[in-house]
C-alpha cells in the first residue's frame, strides 16, 4: 500500500494523514496497483491477460495452416494459461474422417 501511495499521489508518509483521508485515496487507486491486485486475488492485469490472449490466438491461426496441425501435433501451448497457473487442456474430443475410424476408435475402448 505504501508504494502504490508513493507512485499514485507522491505521499511518502501516509501516517500524517488521517485514516479516513487515506482509506480514500486506496479506494481511488488504480484496478492494476498493487493493493487491489493482492484483493482481488489478481496474478496479472487485464490488459496483459487480453494481449497474452491474442498472442494465443494468432500462435493457434498460425500453427492451424500447417502439416502438424493436420496431424494435430505440436500445438502451440498457451501464454495466458501459463501467466495465470494453470494446466494445459488435454483435448477432449477426437475426430474422425470416415465412420471407419470412429468405429475402430469406439472397438478400442
Amino acid at each position: 500500500m505504501i508504494c502504490d501511495l508513493a507512485e499514485t499521489y507522491h505521499l511518502f508518509n501516509y501516517q500524517e494523514y488521517s485514516p479516513l483521508l487515506v482509506g480514500t485515496l486506496v479506494f481511488g487507486l488504480d484496478r492494476n496497483s498493487r493493493v487491489k491486485m493482492d484483493i482481488s486475488e489478481s496474478k496479472i492485469t487485464l490488459e496483459r491477460m487480453l494481449l497474452a490472449k491474442i498472442v494465443d490466438e494468432l500462435r493457434f491461426i498460425s500453427w492451424s495452416k500447417t502439416t502438424d496441425a493436420q496431424r494435430k501435433k505440436n500445438r502451440p501451448k498457451s501464454i495466458l494459461r501459463n501467466l495465470l497457473g494453470k494446466e494445459e487442456e488435454k483435448e477432449q474430443y477426437d475426430t474422425f474422417e470416415t465412420y471407419e475410424e470412429f468405429q475402430q476408435k469406439w472397438n478400442s475402448i
